[in-house]
């Protein structure tokens, strides 16, 4: 990762593009404006929510954003939803969450802090992790019950999610009602100037600027980035849709995933999770109208994709890889060798023990999708005994491949 030196005099080194680029709104232009004018040091707002360990490539367009503002001399602040996670972001759910465990919510935090501590700058005078179990779960009934006084019953209601959920009979908790209202809240416990957000957020920061007033503070700026299809085009990026690309997969996993990208959606995950120059991008959008192979702007993708969070080396080293297997049909060099014990070994034990599926219902499904290959054969009988030897190879898709070692007796 390149090295930065921190530009004391703000906004100097600040990049345009932060505030256009890939963002679907700003609330407000003139308050940004302002912002940036002060010359001093911005609080920026990001939260992120528990109920995961994993990050994807659509909550890092967030943290991409706060690492430029970090160059420029502001201050990244990261407030981690530990314990907003006990209720669960209701936004763009149509069922409520299931509620997590304390142990399960710390390890995600841990899991959470590894992942931004990759992209961000992680110095005192520009970074600051807090949780929001530092006042929220310090807070009294009396001063909740203040806060809650402060905002009404119908303008929580209105949001779509709990109108299609009461227009189908189904339930709406009073804690996913009060979840903007404690989110909101969190904004007044650091002070922030400025928040990077998702735009489905937007309504959850409309309540921080409402209650920012209320305590006689300045209302924060709200930079509302685009939301993008996952993988699959239609829903978006989530780890309960199987269709993202997480800050956890390995740089041949985030190839791969890349690869599958819609064809018209090339253009804009360029633009939003790549720092492909936008000028670059241009050139490649004018191309693919006039006939250039979606595949060969996909393999750019992928190779900027990869290079961004393992460097050019590495990106380079899978690009190769992944031509050599799909256009050379090639088998990989750097193939993994497993050693078992037995000859003998019923499919789905065989891909679990191979660490080419995580459990028996992964491994079945996989087989009965006709996905797995044994020595260059489809198996598709979940039930199937495999006979193994020294040198077979199982596959898994296209890119996952095992090299039987030694048969241990």
């Amino acid at each position: 990762m390149r090295v930065i030196i921190i530009n004391n005099m703000f906004n100097e080194n600040l990049n345009p593009e932060v505030f256009t680029r890939g963002v679907a709104d700003i609330i407000t232009k003139e308050g940004l404006k302002k912002l940036l004018q002060d010359k001093r040091q911005l609080r920026v707002k990001h939260g992120i929510d528990a109920t995961s360990p994993y990050l994807h490539i659509g909550h890092a367009a967030n943290l991409w954003k706060l690492r430029a503002l970090q160059e420029a001399g502001h201050k990244a602040v990261i407030i981690l939803g530990d314990f907003t996670t006990h209720i669960g972001d209701p936004t763009g759910r149509l069922k409520s969450r299931p509620q997590l465990g304390e142990e399960q919510i710390e390890r995600n935090v841990s899991s959470i802090k590894t992942q931004i501590e990759g992209i961000l700058l992680n110095k005192p005078a520009v970074c600051e992790v807090r949780r929001n179990s530092e006042w929220l779960g310090e807070m009294s009934v009396k001063d909740f019950l203040q806060v809650l006084s402060l905002v009404t019953h119908a303008r929580l209601i209105e949001r779509d999610m709990f109108q299609e959920r009461i227009n189908k009979g189904e339930e709406v908790l009073i804690s996913e009602l009060i979840y903007p209202v404690l989110q909101g809240y969190d904004s007044v416990a650091v002070k922030s100037d400025l928040t990077i957000i998702g735009s489905d957020q937007i309504f959850n920061e409309h309540l921080g600027r409402f209650f920012q007033e209320k305590f006689k503070q300045s209302p924060q700026v709200i930079v509302a980035l685009e939301l993008l299809p996952g993988l699959d085009g239609k829903k978006k990026m989530s780890k309960s849709e199987q269709n993202f690309i997480g800050l956890l997969d390995s740089p041949k996993d985030k190839f791969g995933k890349a690869m599958k990208v819609l064809d018209d959606l090339i253009i804009s995950y360029m633009r939003s999770y790549t720092d492909i120059s936008l000028e670059k991008i241009a050139d490649l959008q004018k191309k693919l109208e006039q006939g250039l192979n979606p595949k060969e702007a996909k393999l750019f993708l992928a190779e900027q994709l990869v290079a961004r969070y393992h460097g050019k080396k590495i990106a380079k080293k899978e690009k190769d890889g992944f031509e050599s297997v799909f256009s050379k049909k090639e088998l990989p060099e750097d193939m993994e060798t497993r050693d078992l014990a037995g000859e003998n070994h019923q499919i789905l034990d065989l891909l679990i023990k191979l660490k080419l599926a995580p459990s028996r219902s992964e491994a079945k499904r996989l087989v009965l999708q006709r996905a797995v290959e044994v020595g260059g054969k489809t198996i598709t009988d979940p039930t199937k005994s495999v006979k193994l030897k020294p040198s077979l190879i199982v596959k898994v898709g296209k890119r996952r491949f095992v090299k039987i070692g030694r048969i241990k007796n």
